[in-house]
């Protein structure tokens, strides 16, 4: 009797663990097969998966070494149209991606991809133009002048992103919109840094300053204009 009992016991456990494997799996399913949809731009298959997913703010890792949010995957594909659907659907822009040590947000992605369209579309709905990114002061204004991306730079600053950054955040660097500017050689991009108030005489702390990096690539009409604005 006791082992009648024992052996009811186990095929009553196996069934509980075998059904949440059932419905964990089912959940993948539905996660996979709405980033397929993302990825395809196949509304119809993604409407018909979203619908499953409990918490569409989850961070679901990918077969890279980086995990997505669907909105974090939608900024990836640059797919605009779903991009719109998930955040009227309430979707979380302040982390959408992560690679294991740092969470980012959909403005991080939009930069990351050099895309003005989405970064602007961000903006418009509250992103924050001086996130800090790491301890280091990695900011999107910064993003935006290492990768020599105009355009974005002036929306974040017209978004109100701070011209020198965002300063001494306790790391070993401390990362400077100018500094990266001038080391770039991109003329115009230090000519709106200045106008939204960048001060020349910054250093970071290996006591670098833009004006000796300037003479350091012997850019003449770089270092001129960095002396007209010390």
């Amino acid at each position: 009797m006791n082992m009648k009992r024992i052996t009811i016991l186990f095929v009553c456990l196996f069934g509980v663990l075998g059904c949440g494997y059932c419905q964990e799996k089912r959940l993948y399913d539905h996660y996979y097969l709405t980033m397929k949809a993302i990825k395809e731009d196949n509304l119809s298959d993604f409407e018909n998966n979203v619908k499953h997913i409990k918490n569409i703010d989850s961070l679901f890792h990918t077969d890279t070494d980086y995990s997505y949010t669907l909105l974090g995957y939608a900024c990836l594909y640059q797919n605009k149209r779903f991009i719109q659907r998930l955040i009227g659907m309430k979707a979380n822009m302040e982390c959408v991606y992560s690679d294991d040590m740092y969470c980012y947000d959909a403005l991080y992605m939009a930069i990351d991809k050099g895309n003005s369209e989405l970064v602007k579309l961000f903006l418009s709905l509250g992103a924050n133009p001086n996130e800090a990114y790491n301890e280091d002061g990695l900011c999107p204004l910064a993003m935006s002048c290492n990768t020599n991306n105009f355009p974005v730079a002036c929306l974040l600053l017209q978004y109100g992103a701070k011209a020198n950054g965002l300063g001494n955040l306790g790391g070993d660097y401390i990362t400077y919109p100018l500094i990266i500017a001038v080391d770039k050689n991109n003329i115009n991009m230090v000519k709106v840094l200045l106008k939204y108030g960048a001060r020349t005489k910054v250093r970071d702390k290996s006591g670098i300053s833009p004006l000796i990096i300037a003479r350091r690539h012997k850019n003449v009409e770089m270092i001129k204009l960095l002396e007209r604005s010390r």
